[in-house]
């Protein structure tokens, strides 16, 4: 009997690299930037936004002041 070989594709190991956030001076509590309603299942709705309580919040942050400042320039 043959070897059957199945090639799974990878997904990024975070997943966090296209989100964005706003601190709103809660910790560990953001604003998620993502337009239109949110699936992720880290998004908390609050009012007219989302609110985003990721385990690596704190590296998102980072990925959002780092977008900024590139396209600042």
């Amino acid at each position: 009997m043959a070897k059957t070989v199945v090639k799974l594709k990878t997904k990024p190991a975070t997943g966090i690299e296209n989100c964005r956030v706003v601190e709103i001076g809660i910790s560990k509590m953001a604003e998620c930037l993502k337009p239109g309603p949110c699936t992720c299942s880290y998004a908390v709705p609050f009012g007219y936004c989302f609110l985003c309580k990721h385990p690596q919040l704190g590296k998102i942050i980072a990925n959002t002041k780092k977008a900024r400042a590139v396209a600042i320039q």
